[in-house]
């Protein structure tokens, strides 16, 4: 085996010949959310910060979470005790007679939601380290691994952090060209009250190990030295590497577990949600990781990490050699006139890096901050927003390669929603067996039931927008044994609950089928109709019948009934009194008004209800509604993730000028100096919807790829380059993945329009268009 320090001080590739976040100065830990670079692995995430010689990570476990089930016997994912559906008929009466109302007896009183919380703060800390000098810290996207080098005298130190999906731990790693001072790996959790943790030291295993509360989930975090990289030693609690003059590195590994189990989510399992005891699990994954080398580790991490950030590449030109500066200062210095090309193709790989690191098979979804908090109770407790956010996470992801990483969601869905959701059907909807229903926020523990404010609160629609993404993911991968377990029977639930709920139109009498009661989220009045609603209805109906020959399905009566209401339903495209497209059934949209949603253009995107053969009436009221509701900043509301929606609507009207403001903007106004979006303009919290929807906003500026409606035969056509702007001249992607099957590369001329593209791996017919009209032969 290679010595570990000559392994680790083989020259690095710098920051001018890789895609590398980076800086010359050591994160802060008061302000690590908005400095610190994240790493994980599905289920870890790590966040390093402080000064060489008293560094800090902070630890997440994707299943630690605070409330439900553990600390609470009487939880029942927010349902009400008894029916409540008898409320529905005069709540739906006062409705369609007044255009509004409420749905004050369907809330309930928030209890033991709980919150995302953090597992353990990993210390590192190096004895005499005064002062230090040539900082530098990293993080290479193209490997996944994080850097540090820095000079302490005359001695040279480099660190290395990884988190690896293959081997399930984290891996911390120094060395030095000269023998390593005394150095202190401590665990501790400032949060927790003292008397419900342990830290232990045992033989060559650090362990921090108890319960979030009493009673409380239980939890374990492991560190154990890896083989072959130094002797350390049990010392009050902690591990210490003594000094030694034969050794200059050393390599420990994290790992970490819980007793929450997703599969035990469920009736059988009382809604427990409980496990095995994880300590045995846990230990004996870190010692079997341990017992490897670290070169070892480090290359089933590369292998299967390039298997997926390898797969697409979006290039643009670096005129200005902006991979030499800092990735702060680049981020600070950014201007939305014309942008800056290399930072936009950056984040864009680094918004893929983080759903590598922040969602994979075996753990949760990516949460509101992804994997990453510093807070016991952070904001939303970091918890499932299903009206936009936790969409938002996966809108790209069948485009760039990463389709796969939707596993968590499929899994979450099936495992944590559907069951409880099935009361929530039941008891405030009284919707019949095997449909179901979920709201708006929702725990790790299927929190199901409706809260208690009806702006947002009152979404049943959630589970249904997500649902959505099972046939898109279809379209992609052509998996039909996954979507035939898995998919359609969530789907086929969904459309179940609201073929129970779907109401012909009293206020209008126009025959039509309207949901009634709705909010459209978070804005506007308690009423019917809602445009968000209909237009997300008729996608979910279309695709089970587009889908059908998929699904193995022979309930041909459902088949009927399915395309019977399609017929009857309002398709939420209305065209107003001021010309926009309503948000509401009713015109009762205000110019002007900047609220964050673009609810009523889902059917614009990310949909295709609305942008599927739109007239020209309809584009305009598109484009009309869009003016009118603003960049996403106003004076209460400043989110990236606002934005970048916004982008991707401009995009879908190849409004190339717009779109790439948007895009812009979002930059300028939301990125903190690690790149991660902040939620208030530059100020926490931190929200990584944002960030992931900046590589669909991107996307939607490289291609417009829309399913096709029920029964329609045509060729398969999509339209290449939609909006790209003149400052990505010279620019290319591939891997660009198709509806259908297959992928396109392809780049542009100056003026961005693509002259010639190269399909792969495609069986199905496809036409290609550029924006001037010609069809590009492949």
């Amino acid at each position: 085996m290679m010595n570990l320090a000559k392994l680790l001080l083989i020259a690095v590739t710098t920051p001018a010949t890789a895609k590398w976040i980076w800086s010359k100065s050591p994160a802060d830990v008061s302000d690590m959310m908005r400095q610190a670079y994240p790493l994980g692995n599905g289920r870890l995430g790590f966040m390093p910060a402080g000064d060489p010689g008293s560094e800090l990570i902070t630890v997440n476990l994707d299943s630690l979470w605070t409330g439900g089930p553990f600390e609470n016997e009487s939880y029942s994912g927010g349902n009400p005790p008894n029916d409540r559906s008898h409320f529905l008929p005069g709540i739906r009466e006062q409705i369609f007679r007044d255009g509004e109302g409420n749905v004050d007896d369907l809330l309930s009183p928030i209890s033991s939601y709980g919150s995302y919380t953090p597992l353990a703060n990993l210390t590192i800390s190096i004895a005499g380290m005064n002062s230090y000098s040539s900082y530098f810290r990293g993080l290479d996207l193209e490997t996944g691994i994080y850097s540090v080098n820095f000079t302490a005298g005359d001695q040279d130190y480099k660190e290395t952090i990884l988190c690896s999906h293959p081997d399930n731990v984290c891996a911390y790693a120094i060395c030095s060209n000269m023998p390593l001072p005394e150095i202190s790996v401590g665990l501790h959790n400032e949060f927790l009250d003292k008397t419900l943790f342990n830290t232990t030291c045992n033989n060559d295993q650090l362990e921090i190990s108890g319960h979030l509360a009493q009673p409380g989930m239980q939890f374990i975090g492991v560190v154990q030295q890896a083989m072959n990289s130094g002797s350390l030693i049990c010392r009050e609690n902690q591990l210490v590497l003594p000094s030694n003059a034969n050794t200059t590195g050393f390599t420990i590994l994290f790992g970490a577990g819980s007793n929450y189990d997703p599969n035990h989510g469920n009736k059988a399992a009382g809604f427990s949600f409980r496990g095995d005891d994880p300590i045995a699990t846990v230990r004996k994954t870190v010692s079997k990781a341990a017992s490897q080398s670290y070169q070892q580790i480090l290359e089933r991490l590369s292998r299967d990490y390039k298997s997926l950030f390898d797969t697409f590449e979006l290039s643009l030109p670096d005129s200005a050699n902006s991979s030499s500066i800092e990735t702060a200062k680049l981020i600070s210095d950014y201007g939305t006139d014309d942008g800056n090309p290399y930072l936009e193709s950056l984040l864009v790989d680094y918004g893929r890096y983080l759903l590598i690191s922040s969602s994979r098979e075996g753990s949760l979804p990516a949460n509101l901050q992804g994997r990453w908090a510093d807070l016991q109770n952070p904001a939303w407790s970091a918890d499932y927003h299903a009206n936009i956010n936790l969409q938002m996470n996966y809108w790209a992801a069948p485009q760039v390669g990463l389709g796969a990483l939707q596993q968590p969601l499929w899994d979450f869905i099936e495992q944590t929603w559907v069951p409880y959701g099935q009361k929530t059907a039941r008891l405030i909807y009284g919707a019949p067996n095997g449909s179901w229903a979920i709201h708006d926020e929702i725990n790790t523990f299927g929190y199901t039931g409706m809260k208690n404010e009806a702006t947002w609160a009152n979404y049943p629609l959630a589970g249904t927008w997500m649902a959505l993404h099972i046939p898109n993911w279809l379209e992609y991968s052509g998996n039909l044994e996954w979507y035939r377990q898995q998919g359609y029977p969530v789907l086929k639930g969904a459309v179940l609950f609201w073929i129970s709920q779907l109401q012909e139109d009293r206020f209008f009498n126009d025959s039509t089928l309207v949901v009634n009661p709705c909010n459209s989220p978070e804005h506007g009045p308690t009423t019917f109709g809602c445009s968000h609603h209909q237009q997300v209805i008729f996608e979910l109906f279309d695709r089970v019948l587009a889908t059908w020959g998929a699904s193995g399905d022979e309930d041909h009566d459902f088949y009927k009934t399915v395309k019977e209401t399609l017929g009857r339903l309002d398709r939420g495209i209305h065209v107003g009194s001021w010309g926009q497209l309503q948000e509401w059934k009713r015109d009762i949209d205000t110019k002007n008004d900047t609220h964050r949603h673009l609810s009523g253009l889902t059917g614009w995107y990310p949909g295709y209800s609305v942008s599927a053969n739109a007239n020209n009436e309809v584009i305009k009221a598109v484009e009309t509604m869009l003016w009118s509701r603003g960049t996403g900043k106003n004076s209460d509301d400043n989110p990236g993730w606002a934005k970048v929606w916004r982008s991707a609507c401009w995009a879908h009207l190849n409004n190339t000028a717009q779109a790439n403001f948007e895009l812009r903007f979002s930059i300028s106004e939301n990125l903190a100096g690690n790149g991660l979006s902040q939620y208030s303009g530059k100020d926490a919290p931190f929200q990584i919807d944002a960030n992931f929807g900046f590589v669909a906003a991107v996307t939607a500026i490289l291609i417009r790829d829309l399913p096709q409606f029920h029964g329609d035969d045509a060729i398969h056509t999509v339209l290449l380059g939609p909006a790209i702007p003149p400052t990505w001249d010279s620019g290319s992607v591939r891997g660009l993945r198709l509806r259908g099957g297959g992928s396109v590369d392809f780049s542009w001329d100056e003026r961005g329009v693509v002259q010639e593209a190269v399909v792969n791996e495609r069986m199905e017919p496809l036409r290609i268009f550029n924006m001037e009209g010609r069809e590009i032969q492949t």
